[in-house]
């Protein structure tokens, strides 16, 4: 499995800002003409001794005829809870150009169906610091654009039946989690399927996965095993993941069956 290198947000923004303005073969000077700022700025921030702010980062896209390429290299220095590179890669890159995505996550609610109240409860059992759960929630709920967009991408996400059973936050928080399951699951393009606890597959007890399909792009899967976690477009591991989710698909309810499930649980909680 090809490694992501470790290159610093701040890095990949000055390489890219140099490799953008050789490929168009203009100077400091040509550039900072551009931008409306002076040449001496453009070559602080390509050797890393300036740091971008997002004035400059949007008028190098306007610049280069990007769309939002160094406003998002630029979010990643200045949010320091979007995570690991990996992450930032799949969730500025990745999920948003997503015209399909298909999911599994063990135990637990996927984060793109997470309510904020239950995305914080799971924070603050102790995934991230204390100090640090407030930004892990804003920065899931960010993701969630993608599902109000004109066109948003079309959802098939299985969903462990354990999740809707373990208590996350209070029982209020629970039933406000799985009431927002039946309200997704009536949109158009959201398909939820509940994966039953009488299961027999063991396709996705080893992690969670996330497939992305995006037009004239190959396939590319985020794995979460173990603790570790990797972004590829590797095609026998693409194929890997595609396998697991099929075994899992099949054991799973269908649709029409799945929000059944849902609202039997969702009373139970209401119950308590």
């Amino acid at each position: 499995m090809a490694k992501e290198k470790n290159t610093s947000p701040k890095d990949q923004f000055r390489q890219e800002l140099r490799k953008c303005r050789t490929a168009k073969q203009w100077t400091h000077r040509a550039l900072a003409g551009h931008l409306n700022c002076g040449h001496s700025l453009v070559g602080a921030i390509e050797r890393g001794t300036r740091n971008p702010q997002l004035r400059f980062a949007e008028k190098c896209d306007e610049a280069f005829g990007l769309d939002g390429r160094f406003v998002k290299l630029w979010k990643r220095m200045n949010n320091a809870f979007t995570g690991p590179q990996w992450y930032a890669h799949w969730a500025d890159d990745i999920e948003p150009e997503a015209n399909a995505l298909r999911s599994w996550v063990p135990f637990v609610i996927p984060g793109l169906l997470q309510t904020e109240e239950y995305a914080r409860a799971m924070y603050k059992l102790g995934i991230v610091e204390e100090e640090d759960v407030e930004d892990h929630v804003r920065a899931r709920m960010a993701r969630q654009a993608i599902l109000d967009r004109k066109k948003p991408p079309t959802l098939w996400m299985l969903i462990d039946e354990w999740a809707l059973q373990r208590q996350i936050g209070t029982p209020e928080v629970m039933v406000g989690q799985l009431d927002h399951l039946l309200a997704l699951s009536e949109r158009s393009k959201v398909n939820i399927q509940v994966v039953p606890t009488n299961s027999e597959t063991t396709a996705g007890l080893s992690g969670g996965f996330m497939i992305a399909e995006i037009a004239d792009q190959p396939t590319t899967v985020y794995i979460d095993s173990a603790g570790q976690a990797d972004v590829t477009s590797d095609p026998d591991l693409v194929s890997l993941i595609l396998r697991r989710y099929d075994k899992l698909r099949a054991d799973a309810l269908r649709a029409g069956e799945s929000p059944q499930v849902i609202k039997r649980w969702r009373d139970k909680w209401n119950s308590k």
